[in-house]
């Protein structure tokens, strides 16, 4: 799995893309969508808008749910050596704490969700205003 991270609009999913190398993929955002097999690219998006909807919940079971789906893309994706997946995250922090609830809720379990998508991910890069930078990369 490679997680890929960055501000909003950053080039994020532009360099994304070009590493999918006009492969083929299916984009989801939300966990538990059923996952093409026909594909073998898993692009996971916005997960800042599926944590938001999720207000009102117990942020322990909103994490464990994140877990639980990161788990299941990496099983799927090691089922076969072709497949791919790849979680875009949208950086939220640098230190700025938002007034509003929800929007404090959202920041939170996003920093929750996105330390666990790089500690479980092979490869972990930021990218910056188009500039990659690789963070981690597991050597095989």
């Amino acid at each position: 799995m490679h997680f890929v991270i960055g501000g909003a609009y950053n080039g994020k999913r532009k360099w994304v893309e070009s590493q999918l190398d006009q492969a083929r993929y299916q984009e989801i955002n939300e966990p538990g969508t059923e996952l093409d097999d026909g594909l073998n690219n898993i692009l996971f998006t916005d997960l800042e808008h599926w944590i938001f909807k999720q207000f009102g919940n117990d942020s322990d079971e909103v994490v464990q749910i994140w877990k639980q789906e990161v788990d299941r893309l990496i099983e799927w994706e090691n089922g076969h050596p072709d497949r791919r997946v790849v979680i875009i995250g949208t950086d939220q922090s640098k230190g700025i704490v938002p007034i509003e609830k929800e929007q404090r809720f959202t920041r939170d379990i996003l920093g929750w969700c996105h330390q666990y998508s790089a500690l479980k991910a092979e490869r972990v890069t930021r990218v910056w205003y188009g500039i990659a930078e690789e963070l981690k990369k597991r050597r095989i």
